[in-house]
């Protein structure tokens, strides 16, 4: 009996220290490198621990590119070429820094106007290097112009406050960011408007306003639509009128000449990230209800926080990098806005920031080997690299998204061997089947990726393929049940008609 008891004991130990070993290895974080927890979301909706797709590796100072310490830093860009464009707004200064970020190539202070004068900036806010004609776009907000730049300094064009009176007047002219499209035509985020942004042709002249936000369907918006339908004129002065949140930062695909807007400020998650056509129609308008950033808020003392995406930026690969300063995060989408990998925080470490003032995200390579964020409380710029993990992610989803969906199988198998959380993996290994005319397996990875579409679609395949292959053995069952079935017919008439004629035999010789 006592040993009995003991060995009770000992499984009953050993059960308990397995249950506490699984629940250490799932509060940890992932990796021990990151001042974070690395976390994905999986088909529920649950934050759970994954593979880190990126690390941080440096934070780069004035100091540490040669120069003072950078003041309020306000944007970022990176060229064609490589090169970085560092807005540096309260030493009024655009830098120049190499492909390597370590040193500054040319620093911009001033520059020369047509009639040969000198200019300087004024609390610089935004900057664009266009890929086709090489020229510098500056938002120079303070002194309410933005200048068009060739690259040796000499000032090609300067946008002031339109004359137009389709632009209000009585509005400041503040540029906040800008950026050039393949035409040559000058789209300038403004502070003080929610029309969109301010699109100037290739000339410099006032074209309208360009990508909007719509105004968010809350029961307040809706309760004011329906008074202001009922009321007279004179009641409609004074009523108040429901307008849009304006968007405050951006960035355009220069291959397919689509601009994403991001909006930070609103009381609704209307409009967060567009992407946004030449005609201005807003190609993720049917991803309402859509959430960027983190699902949940999660609580911290009793208050809970809301995501501010302050910046968003294309990679060359066409992912989708959101910027969120209330938590200090990067959010990295495919460009199908499948969420594939979340890295920073706030704090003190490299790979944390100070909370509310990141101010801008580039990403650099083919396959976004590197990801830079902007900080504008510390004064430096992070420098994220690519893990294995986040190499073998990225050529699934380069494969997937080029089409080449058995290409990619073997890589999404192996992104699921190093993380079995990983929900993109299961829909492109989902896909990658479907294609390859396995229907069967295509459901069983899109049921464990909860995504019902591509299940419902997989079904319907396969079950055409059944069939097919089903046919012929239907049609042989078929027409056995219905010999069957006559045969059946034909013995039951057959048995009643005998019975039926010796019934008559029989109570005849009774008699």
């Amino acid at each position: 009996m006592k040993n009995k008891s003991r060995r009770l004991l000992k499984q009953c130990a050993a059960a308990g220290l397995v249950c506490l070993l699984s629940f250490s290895a799932v509060s940890l974080p992932v990796s021990a490198d990151e001042p974070y927890d690395v976390y994905n979301y999986n088909y529920l909706g649950e934050a759970v621990p994954s593979q880190a797709g990126y690390l941080a590796e440096r934070s780069v100072s004035g100091l540490d590119l040669g120069t003072t310490a950078l003041n309020a830093p306000s944007d970022l860009f990176k060229d064609k070429d490589d090169f970085f464009y560092l807005v540096d707004s309260g030493n009024n200064r655009i830098l120049k820094i190499d492909s390597d970020f370590t040193q500054i190539v040319q620093e911009y202070k001033s520059f020369k106007m047509e009639d040969g004068s000198e200019t300087t900036l004024k609390n610089p806010k935004g900057v664009f290097v266009s890929p086709d004609t090489g020229l510098m776009y500056i938002a120079d907000n303070e002194n309410a112009r933005a200048l068009i730049v060739n690259p040796d300094g000499t000032v090609f064009r300067e946008i002031t406050k339109p004359a137009s009176t389709v632009y209000d007047q009585q509005l400041t002219f503040l540029p906040q960011k800008i950026l050039c499209d393949n035409a040559g035509n000058v789209y300038i985020v403004l502070n003080n408007t929610t029309k969109g942004s301010a699109m100037f042709n290739a000339d410099g002249e006032f074209i309208g306003y360009y990508g909007a936000n719509s105004v968010a369907p809350t029961a307040e918006v809706i309760a004011n639509h329906f008074w202001n339908a009922i009321a007279s004129e004179d009641e409609k002065k004074y009523r108040s009128r429901s307008t849009p949140t304006a968007f405050d930062n951006f960035d355009i695909d220069t291959v397919k000449g689509f601009i994403y807007t991001s909006t930070s400020s609103g009381s609704t998650d209307t409009d967060i990230i567009k992407k946004v056509n030449p005609e201005g129609y807003n190609l993720f308008d049917y991803m309402s209800g859509y959430t960027w950033g983190d699902l949940f808020s999660t609580w911290y003392s009793g208050t809970s926080y809301k995501t501010k995406i302050v910046d968003v930026d294309i990679g060359d690969d066409g992912s989708i990098n959101c910027l969120d300063s209330t938590t200090g995060r990067v959010f990295q989408y495919d460009k199908e806005a499948d969420l594939l990998f979340i890295m920073g925080a706030t704090g003190d470490q490299v790979g944390a920031f100070s909370q509310g003032n990141v101010t801008a995200l580039e990403t650099k390579g083919e396959n976004c080997e590197n990801i830079y964020v902007l900080d504008a409380g510390k004064g430096t710029v992070t420098v994220f690299g690519q893990t294995v993990f986040g190499e073998i992610v990225h050529e699934a989803t380069a494969l997937y998204n080029g089409g080449y969906y058995e290409e990619a199988l073997g890589p999404w198998l192996e992104v699921l061997k190093r993380d079995g959380n990983y929900r993109r993996a299961y829909l492109g290994i989902s896909s990658a089947y479907y294609n390859m005319g396995r229907y069967k397996e295509s459901m069983e990875y899109a049921k464990k990726a909860d995504a019902s579409a591509r299940y419902n679609r997989a079904f319907e395949r396969y079950r055409s393929q059944w069939l097919r292959e089903h046919l012929t053995q239907l049609l042989i069952g078929i027409v056995l049940i219905v010999i069957g079935i006559r045969l059946l017919k034909y013995v039951i008439r057959k048995q009643k008609n005998k019975k039926k004629h010796s019934e008559p035999a029989a109570s005849g010789s009774g008699t």
